[in-house]
């Protein structure tokens, strides 16, 4: 769909916003299972469904049903994303693509800002349990924490975020901050399962290929050892996920209640209460605060209701056209990337004539 004359002008307007906020502001990201389309699909009434089957008698049939349709819809195309390139399916690679691109592009965006006293980490709080985000960066070989410390035990902590990464140059000891992403996972991982009251890493997802195996009597049995948070309001099968999830949600609010914090919201549709809640809050707590919605659902009354919601008028809805992930990186931030490249390459050459 093509933005007519006004919808330009207010991408226009909306990219100069975006620019000197990603300049200025420590930069957070929430991200939803609509940028993971169409590989992985958005149930959009799986919550209901699995709610209203949990809650009722003699429904553990149901229940088991349920959870088999997210588990092959939304879960056990996991194990293609360990695969060589061109194994991969092409609505596979294309999602990766994306994913590639966009961290390529805010990594490019962070090394440009200026201001020396602004930290270069970016956090992706994400609720999708998927591993796109891990397997992206890694290929790209830009620098990530996921929160796990240790090379042949790897072991999950929230005490692993917040580090900086920096890089000394081989001749002058130069030494700079580097971007580094915090790849938050609200919701929990398919790549982390339970030792003990430890939350380990699953590098090979080799839980999902048991669970996949699973014959029908002990389905459930080995679903519940994933270490997710389930689409319903029964959300928590595990007390050490319970107590991780509700952690990093501190994490997020904390983030958000900085001096001058940014949120780029993509593909989030705003159905999970607790993180609608503490979003409204801190933008009406922090007036410092700008949150940015790409909307993916144009139409969503959810969106609507944050920002008339949000008193300091700090919420913006982008809704010109229903934004995937393929529009955002292209419109917004590959855009202004290019631009900055532009403008730096005019500046570089207007030195060299002006011999400078």
């Amino acid at each position: 769909m093509l933005l007519n004359q006004n919808d330009i002008i207010h991408k226009m307007n909306n990219n100069q916003k975006i620019k000197k906020s990603i300049a200025s502001a420590n930069i957070n990201f929430l991200v939803g299972s609509g940028i993971s389309m169409p590989f992985f699909e958005t149930l959009t009434d799986i919550e209901k469904r699995l709610s209203k089957a949990e809650e009722s008698e003699n429904s553990d049939e149901e229940v088991v049903e349920i959870k088999r349709e997210y588990f092959d819809k939304s879960i056990l195309n996991n194990r293609e994303l360990l695969e060589i390139d061109f194994l991969r399916s092409q609505e596979c690679r294309d999602v990766l693509k994306q994913y590639k691109e966009f961290y390529k592009t805010i990594n490019a965006l962070i090394l440009q800002r200026e201001s020396s006293l602004l930290s270069k980490q970016v956090n992706i709080f994400t609720t999708n349990v998927d591993i796109f985000s891990e397997i992206a960066l890694e290929e790209t070989g830009v620098e990530f924490n996921d929160g796990f410390h240790g090379r042949f035990n790897p072991k999950y902590s929230i005490g692993n975020f917040k580090k900086s990464y920096y890089k000394t140059s081989l001749h002058y000891e130069n030494t700079s901050e580097i971007p580094v992403f915090n790849v938050i996972k609200l919701h929990g991982s398919v790549s982390w399962y339970a030792e003990g009251e430890n939350i380990e890493l699953d590098k090979d997802l080799r839980l999902i290929k048991e669970i996949e195996k699973s014959p029908d009597d002990k389905f459930k049995e080995n679903y519940d050892k994933l270490m997710i948070v389930n689409p319903s309001k029964k959300k928590f099968e595990d007390t050490v996920l319970n107590e991780t999830h509700y952690d990093l949600l501190r994490i997020y609010n904390n983030e958000l209640e900085k001096e001058n914090s940014v949120l780029f919201v993509m593909g989030f549709s705003f159905a999970d209460e607790h993180i609608r809640e503490l979003t409204l809050r801190v933008a009406n707590t922090n007036p410092t605060s700008i949150i940015y919605i790409f909307a993916h659902d144009k139409d969503s009354e959810i969106y609507e209701e944050l920002k008339n919601e949000a008193k300091n008028s700090n919420i913006y809805l982008l809704t010109e056209k229903k934004y995937d992930f393929k529009e955002v990186n292209n419109l917004f931030f590959e855009y202004l990337n290019k631009k900055d490249q532009k403008s730096q390459n005019n500046t570089e050459i207007n030195q060299q004539e002006n011999g400078e």
